[in-house]
């Protein structure tokens, strides 16, 4: 019986992911001329090679490093800040709370657009505010510098992941018991040693979900990407490199390669997250 309920479920998922899985491995091992009506011809490994050999690929691998590593360590700073000071209650943190959620619910197509004006080169609210405060002298054009455009366009991404970020933290901070606190601040303990020998390590397994969240969120990042910069080269990420591979230049080999590598680094950084925050929990 609990095999025929399990079933449906089953099947669903292996129609949905598993055969597509399956398939796509599959059109990675076959040569690219099947796009312009060429026969099917096996390549092995071959697509896999050329996408690691494409410097355009290596480009975006980069920027998604970068993008990963800016994300994750603003959105758990922050989110332990903002975690900190409203896991407690006080008179107005209803309201506080869904003022944070505002972005999160925002999809991030329309986060994008928000911060396009103020990025904007022209009549932008960050040009302006600098030259009001004379910190610049004549409007800076942000996303053509490879610096400040993978800067900002994190930030921007941060914006919206930290919200879940904060509230993972807040739930792990609300389940640490108040007498452990209370048993250290008898025995001396100030508020910066309780955080650090209390808070953190109590909080290990939601700054492991966090911290899972937030790369992958931050590997698969696309849509602030686009609508702030385009598929520019200076700010490509990885899978703007699997779209722009396989459906701008109607490649679907290289880029189903492409987009097979992806995953298993993403597998493979979820499960070592999973792994090293067990072992330190136990």
């Amino acid at each position: 019986m609990g095999m025929l309920m399990v079933a449906p479920a089953v099947i669903i998922t292996a129609a949905l992911v598993v055969y597509p899985l399956i398939k796509g491995f599959q059109t990675s091992l076959e040569s690219a001329d099947t796009a312009v009506g060429g026969q099917p011809r096996f390549v092995g490994l071959g697509n896999y090679g050329d996408v690691l050999r494409s410097s355009t690929a290596r480009d975006a691998i980069v920027h998604t490093v970068i993008y990963v590593a800016l994300a994750v360590t603003f959105e758990l700073m922050l989110g332990l800040i903002v975690a900190v000071a409203l896991h407690r209650a006080f008179r107005g943190r209803g309201i506080v709370l869904a003022i944070l959620l505002v972005p999160w619910a925002l999809p991030s197509v329309v986060s994008g657009v928000l911060w396009r004006r103020v990025f904007d080169p022209d009549s932008g609210l960050l040009n302006s505010m600098l030259q009001q405060l004379h910190l610049v002298s004549h409007p800076h054009v942000w996303m053509a510098s490879r610096g400040w455009a993978l800067v900002l366009i994190a930030l921007v991404h941060v914006w919206g992941v930290l919200p879940l970020v904060s509230l993972i933290l807040i739930a792990g901070l609300q389940s640490i018991p108040e007498e452990v606190y209370s048993a250290s601040a008898v025995d001396g303990a100030t508020p910066l040693r309780q955080f650090r020998h209390i808070t953190l390590p109590l909080l290990r397994p939601s700054i492991a979900v966090a911290l899972t969240i937030g790369t992958v969120w931050a590997i698969k990042i696309f849509d602030e990407i686009y609508v702030l910069n385009g598929t520019a080269l200076n700010t490509r990420s990885i899978l703007m490199e699997v779209y722009n591979t396989t459906f701008v230049n109607a490649d679907f080999p290289h880029g189903t390669a492409l987009a097979l590598l992806l995953t298993a680094v993403t597998a493979l950084l979820a499960a070592g997250y999973a792994v090293a925050f067990g072992r330190s929990t136990t």
